[in-house]
């Protein structure tokens, strides 16, 4: 699993470029937080899921691969990164999008 070899390298993220590949000649250093789950729900507006990006900016979108709503995730926050994580598949997902919490993360009793 990703996360275990994130926290097996000391937080260190290999990018994945969008064929899914790593992108070993860019690496990035990231301080992670642990892992932990988040559940998709942007249905309130009008959206089937959240796209993933493969960085964590807006624009930067993986078309046609997205979590749907319902979807429970395990993932890291970056600290350099306030409002996305990194799914346990290396792509990035904001917790938010213009505003809108679409990703929120699980309480320890929720039994999903």
């Amino acid at each position: 699993m990703l996360l275990a070899g994130l926290a097996a390298t000391g937080g260190i993220f290999w990018g994945l470029g969008l064929d899914r590949t790593p992108r070993a000649q860019h690496p990035v250093s990231l301080e992670l937080k642990p892992a932990a789950r988040y559940v998709v729900d942007a249905s309130p507006y009008g959206m089937d899921g959240v796209l993933y990006r493969s960085e964590p900016a807006v624009k930067r979108t993986v078309v046609g691969f997205y979590p749907g709503n319902g979807t429970v995730l395990a993932a890291m926050e970056a600290v350099q990164y306030p409002n996305w994580i990194m799914a346990d598949n290396g792509y990035w997902l904001p917790l938010e999008i213009d505003g809108k919490v679409c990703i929120r993360r699980m309480q320890a009793d929720d039994k999903r």
